[in-house]
């Protein structure tokens, strides 16, 4: 109800602020599905870049956040209100995934940012498999979305917004369907659709691609493939 009710004030605003500062520009919209679960995976740059995505997504998502963001009384009431998922970083949070996992089995998109964490450098970290694991095992298909100068107007560290000298820029990529690896073994999948987003992501934002998925995070999608 109070999503409801305060979304159109909230997307307004948070719309208007940064077409202001940055001066938004939005492309590949249209690659969305329209209906049915959809994985959003951008690249992390800024704490810009979560409602950067708000106010250009053509579907109304869930959002998965550091769970650090939820401790506050106004922030993490905020959060709850407006659709987030909190997740423990730099471990396998489970309760996170399955309650992503339910979001999408309702239809709903969620947004999952595959790296982890924000990127200092605003170069593009190694992708972690959780949002690979979540699309094989719900068949929700992925699309990656290249943010680019949201830094420029938020950088890290910063709570202070500033004029970027450049637009920011948000490019919603080809879905990637999880179908085209499910004749993998289940962790040589997650490996490759993780490794993909990364590619995908790197091209999109013209970087050069992250490390591929490295042997731990291998043997963490092993570890979910035996407890499925």
């Amino acid at each position: 109800m109070l999503y409801f009710l305060f979304y159109p004030f909230i997307f307004c605003l948070l719309r208007s602020v940064i077409k202001f500062f940055g001066r938004l520009e939005t492309y590949g919209a249209h690659n969305v599905p329209r209906t049915g679960p959809v994985l959003y995976c951008p690249n992390h740059l800024s704490d810009a870049d979560p409602p950067t995505v708000f106010v250009s997504a053509p579907r109304r998502a869930w959002y998965v956040g550091k769970q650090e963001l939820f401790g506050h009384w106004f922030w993490g009431w905020f959060f709850k209100v407006f659709r987030g998922i909190p997740i423990k970083r730099d471990s396998p949070d489970r309760a996170a995934l399955r309650i992503a996992e339910e979001k999408l089995k309702e239809g709903y998109p969620v947004v999952i940012f595959p790296e982890g964490r924000c990127s200092q450098q605003g170069t593009l970290l190694k992708i972690q498999p959780g949002a690979a694991m979540v699309s094989l095992r719900t068949g929700a298909p992925i699309v990656p979305i290249g943010i680019q100068h949201t830094n420029k107007i938020l950088p890290y560290g910063s709570g202070k917004p500033r004029f970027s000298s450049v637009p920011v820029r948000i490019e919603y990529g080809a879905p990637i369907f999880p179908e085209e690896f499910k004749h993998l073994k289940h962790s040589d999948a997650v490996a490759a659709l993780t490794n993909r987003i990364g590619h995908d992501l790197a091209r999109m934002t013209n970087q050069p691609p992250p490390p591929d998925l490295e042997r731990g995070n291998r043997r963490s999608a092993e570890k979910s493939d035996i407890s499925n």
